[in-house]
This record gives structure tokens, sequence and C-alpha cells, in this order.
């Protein structure tokens, strides 16, 4: 069958520095179709025809397919991360891998990308404390800046430190260091930050009691692309051996300062041809429990977990038979039983006619990198369990707002999908009413790391949630910027709607609905304010029905508070929607007609013309059971500015006009006469 692309139309769409494979399935393996310039390169050979396990180490073979293969299965894109070694130097990728179907063939797109970012001191410093964590050595990191960032055990010990003391100190203001020494050590550190690598440095070293030690001092830069970011310091005590410093002096020097270095980071032996162990180092027997007598002259098999399969073990075999280094993890057991794990290198070694005459074996113990790794993977697993048994929203953004995950019930909660969410801007669920709490948080990071306030959210189908957010910042110590925004929710509609409930009922009359004398109080400021800048007027109208009493006595109350409810719809009717109306109380109302003009005249024939409607809706009335209501009212009127200048006095004065229309008969109104002074 044909493949989706073609040769020419796939080089056209990955022409980049990122490594593109496209393959077939094969059975249980892939055979490659295309791949991009820079694969090629990488691969340093041609791959086109065969299969991934011909072209690549065994674990690494394995761990590719089974992501592949998880990709078809699952009709899902998978992504992995991985170690590579390249021109002695290791470095971290991450593939992105998509599974497609053409005629019943399967297809593989893999996309890899080297990743470079500000954590590879971080990154490269737990890939060699793995490599030397069980040795004897010393080993330190380093900053760009000449501080301690990390020191492992030995060194701390070695020198009865606390960790607490040396970190983020610089190295060379330590008090280990002679003063005699300490430019040397200046100018190793001011090479490596220039990429230079400095090799074997005998270094004088006093402890805290001023014991003087000698140490044997690799400086190697760690390196981000072509920068040095980072010093990574590999020290061997050498005080008891220095009668052995005229040899490493010597012309083999280099050899044997490796080869002590080697044996001290890592469990050697060598194998014969059948097999069996013909050299053993001392953290080999440390590592395997056994001594030196039990193990020479035994297979190398003895030690095996067994938890590996056959077929692993003779590719093991098949590798190393064929002239080639073997490298992987591999599981091993002690002579009481326990399970320990080691990165092993293995190394066919050949006489000068190419022969292969032993092995030998290297190993590094990462029994706690597994455990880590198990660990890291039991707490991604109680997140998950935590997360998707929750009703509380979880998110996880970047510093832009933009979503990395989304727990469960944001679906059952907003019905939105995690593919709706995942790399959309969370601002997008924020209605507009909590759009400008959001973007001051956003805004206003650095200064509020850890922040709770509360959001309008706006489900799929367009319903509103209000609900009170948690929110903290994880920043990285090696940027500036954030790194994510975490954010916990939990909907509080009910509350929002009980708080907002109350509210209501504290500013508003319960029988009419309409604003009280709590409102007004609240409110006048901001129309006095409007009317100031504005330059208008505002009337204060106090209005009163006339004879109300004669209701609640002839009719009852609850024809009363039925009658009061519809004069205050009359009167709220009347008005302009930016004025005002609140019921003080009994038939007593206010109304705060605001924007009016300044001139007398203009005022006045904008007053008489609400005032008026007011008039014809009463007059028209309304029907409480059988009965037919047409009432009037009085009205008492005062002016801003023309009689004062705050609420209570504007009230007093239309309450003051409102006794002289009331004493003249009903349906009147009056103007106060008084004057500011």
């Amino acid at each position: 069958m044909e493949p989706l692309l073609t040769e020419d139309q796939f080089h056209k769409l990955f022409d980049g520095k990122d490594f593109v494979y496209y393959l077939k399935r094969r059975l249980d393996d892939y055979e490659y179709i295309f791949v991009n310039n820079s694969a090629a390169k990488f691969l340093e050979a041609d791959v086109k025809g065969k299969v991934i396990s011909d072209v690549v180490n065994a674990s690494t073979s394995k761990l590719i397919i089974n992501k592949y293969n998880e990709a078809l299965e699952t009709n899902s894109q998978v992504d992995f991360e991985d170690y590579a070694y390249f021109k002695s130097e290791v470095r971290k990728y991450e593939t992105t891998v998509r599974a497609s179907m053409n005629d019943s063939e399967h297809y593989i797109l893999a996309i890899t990308k080297e990743i470079n970012y500000d954590r590879n001191i971080e990154d490269k410093y737990l890939f060699m404390r793995s490599l030397f964590g069980e040795s004897h050595l010393l080993t330190v990191v380093i900053s760009c800046d000449g501080e301690v960032y990390e020191a492992n055990p030995q060194f701390i010990s070695n020198f009865d430190l606390t960790l607490d003391e040396v970190k983020h100190m610089p190295f060379i203001e330590l008090p280990i260091i002679p003063a005699e020494e300490r430019a040397s050590v200046k100018e190793y550190l001011t090479l490596v930050s220039q990429g230079e690598k400095i090799e074997s440095r005998v270094i004088k070293f006093n402890t805290l009691k001023n014991e003087e030690r000698h140490y044997l001092v690799i400086f190697s830069p760690i390196m981000s692309g072509e920068d040095s970011i980072a010093t990574f310091l590999i020290m061997q005590d050498i005080t008891e051996n220095l009668q052995q410093q005229a040899q490493l002096r010597s012309t083999t020097h280099g050899l044997e300062v490796f080869k002590a270095a080697l044996s001290s980071a890592a469990a050697i032996t060598v194998l014969d041809l059948n097999g069996d162990m013909v050299e053993v180092n001392d953290l080999f027997t440390e590592q395997t429990s056994y001594t030196a007598e039990e193990l020479l002259g035994t297979q190398y098999r003895k030690l095996s977990s067994r938890i590996h399969s056959v077929e692993f073990e003779k590719n093991i075999i098949k590798t190393l038979s064929r002239g080639e280094i073997w490298r992987g993890e591999f599981c091993n057991q002690t002579k009481n039983g326990e399970y320990y794990w080691v990165d092993s290198t293995m190394i066919p070694l050949k006489n000068v006619q190419g022969t292969i005459e032993q092995y030998l074996i290297i190993n590094f113990n990462i029994t706690d990198k597994k455990r880590i790794l198990t660990e890291l993977q039991n707490i991604e697993r109680t997140f998950r369990l935590i997360t998707e048994n929750t009703n509380d929203l979880i998110v996880i953004t970047d510093e832009y707002g933009i979503v990395l995950y989304a727990s469960p019930s944001y679906s059952s909660s907003l019905g939105y999908d995690n593919v709706e969410l995942l790399g959309k801007f969370y601002g997008n669920l924020v209605s507009r009413d909590s759009m400008d709490i959001w973007h001051n948080y956003l805004n206003n990071l650095e200064h509020r790391p850890d922040d709770k306030f509360e959001l309008l959210l706006q489900s799929k189908e367009d319903s509103l949630h209000w609900t009170e957010a948690n929110v903290t910042v994880v920043k990285d110590p090696n940027r500036k910027i954030v790194s994510q925004i975490i954010i916990v929710s939990r909907e509080i509609t009910h509350r929002k709607k009980i708080e907002n409930d109350l509210l209501f009922m504290a500013y508003h009359d319960s029988l009419t609905q309409l604003p009280n004398r709590r409102y007004l109080l609240k409110e006048f400021p901001r129309l006095l304010a409007e009317a100031i800048q504005n330059k208008l007027s505002m009337a204060v109208l106090y209005i009163d029905g006339d004879d109300f009493k004669q209701i609640n006595d002839n009719y009852g109350h609850d024809v009363g508070d039925e009658f009061i409810s519809n004069f205050g719809k009359v009167l709220s009717s009347s008005i302009r929607s930016h004025d005002l109306i609140v019921r003080v109380g009994g038939d007593e109302f206010i109304v705060v007609l605001t924007g009016l003009n300044c001139d007398s005249k203009e005022r006045k024939l904008q007053v008489t013309q609400i005032i008026e409607r007011i008039r014809k809706g009463l007059k028209l009335g309304w029907n409480i059971e059988q009965f037919h209501f047409a009432p009037t009212a009085s009205v008492g009127i005062s002016f801003y500015p023309d009689h004062a200048d705050t609420l209570d006095e504007l009230i007093d004065l239309a309450d003051q006009a409102l006794y002289e229309a009331k004493s003249r008969g009903n349906d009147r109104l009056h103007i106060t006469k008084k004057d500011r002074k």
C-alpha cells in the first residue's frame, strides 16, 4: 500500500531542526519509510527500509516501540521524554507520536525535539548524581555565579558541614578552602564557565578542625546548548595516597585517574567468554553482598533477578557477540535476595587482532532513582484520584492564563470537555462582570503569589456560576517569571444568591420591593457628585397619599397593604429610569429627580410634567378585590442647590413643604420657599 505522504511532501512539510520520522508497522517492529534531513544527520546512517531494532540500541528501541504501540492502541497522541548521548553530552528529548491508518496499514509520525530550558542544572545534576550517588566521591554543583547549588552527602560529611551552611554561598569563600588555593580555584571556575573542562587538579582543603586534606578534583561544565550554565565538581580524597601522586603525574596519569575515579564510582566486573566473573572491584562486592571469593569463577547470571524475559537477555548476548556495546537498565539480586537496579554498560574487550577476549561490565546503582520514579508515579496517581473525584474545579495555567490542565469537574459543572479547555485562555470562562478581577490578578502576579477572590464563570450553555477561587503561583527558582498558576475553585452560587437576597432585603422595602431610606443614604452621594460634575439640579419630592388611614379602617390591613403596593407601582412607572423612588413608611414616599435644568422655569416645567404623570396614574386607579381605588396625593418639594446641598436638609425642607400642601387640602403640591443661607 502507498503511504499517506509522498517523500517530496514529507520533506517539504518537515524541513526543520526537529527530528521527524515516518514509519510503517512491520510485525512487532516499525519500518522507516522517510526521515527528514535533521533526523538523517542525527542517526548518521541511511535507515530507509530498516526497522527500529536494527538502528537503535535495545533499551531505546523497546521504549520507542512501546510508545508507538500505545499511540496505535489508544488512537491518540502520545508524548514521552528520554535522554540520549550526542558528542559526549547528555541531551534530553521530547517526542510526540501520532498514529494513522491507510488500507489496513498502520503508520506512525514521530516528531522529536531537543528540550532546552533553564532547568538543565537540576536535570543534569540529578542524572550525574544517579551515577555517583552510591560512590565515595564528593560531588558539588556550582552555579554560573560561583555559588554552591548542590552538594552530595559525602561532601557535607567529609568537611563536617551542613547543606544549609554551604548552599548559595560563594564556593571560593567556603572556610574549607585555604587562602593560597583560592586564586587557582577561582581561575578554574572561570575557565569552566567559558565551556572548558579542567581535568584532575590536586587541591588542598582544610576541614573545620583545620586538618589538611588533599583531593583530586575534576571541574566539568554543565552545558545548555553552547553555554556553560554550571560547574560539576568530582572530588576524590587522595590524602592517604600521597605516595601515588608521583605516579599520577607520570605518562599514565590520565588513565590512572580515570580508572581510580571509575572504580570508586561504579561497580565493575570482568567476564570471560563463558560469562564467568574473573575480576570484581570492591563496590561490586558491596553492591552484591558477596565476597570476591564467592563471585570469582561463577556465572554472572547468578545475580539475575529473573524478572527480565529470556528474549531480553538473549538480545544482550547477541549485541555483545557482534562486538557492540550494550547499554540499559537491569535488575539484579543480592546474596540476601534483595532486588537492586543498575544502569549497566557492557563492553566487549578486544585484543590487537580484534577478537573479543573478555567483557567489561560497569554498573551504576539506580535503585533510588527507580524508587523516586515510582513515588512520582504514585503521587501522580493520587493527584488524579483527587482531581477526578472531587467537586472542586481545579485548573493549572501558565503565566498568561493559558490552560495546561483542567479537572473533570469542569465537564460535570460547566459542560466543557477537557479538549475544549486545554490550550485556551482561562479568561474565556470568566464572565464580563469578573473579567477586571481576573485581568488585575494576572497583571500583578509578582505581588500576589497567593490570593483568594470570587469569579463569576460562564458554562458552555451560558449559565452563570459563582466560584470562590484559591489561587497559588508556582515559581521556577531559575526564572524570574511565573511558571504556573494553580486555581482551586468551589462553586458558591447558592451562597451568593442568599447573600444577594439578604443584601436586597437590607436595602429594599419588603411590601413594595422599592428601595428604602438606607438605600437612599447609600446612593445619594453618587447622585450629588454627578449633579456637581454636570452642573445640574435635583429635586426631592416628599409624597403622601391622601386619606390612607380611612382605607385601613374601612377595608382592613390586607387591602391597605395591596393599596400601598399599587400606589408604589404608579409612582415607579411615572418617573424616569435615572430617578430614584424610596418608600419611607406607611403611604409616604420620597422621589429624587435627577438631571434637572438649573434654570428655575425649565426645572419647574420638568418637575410639573412628572407630577402630572403621577396624578394621571393615580386618577386611573386600580382594583383590589371588588373595590376600585383612585387616590390623590400631596407633594412637598425642595431643590438642590437652591435650598440645600445635604440629603437631610433637602428631605426636611420637602417634609415641611408637604405639611404646607396638606394644610390647603388634598391633591396639592408646595415648593419650599426657604433659600440657602
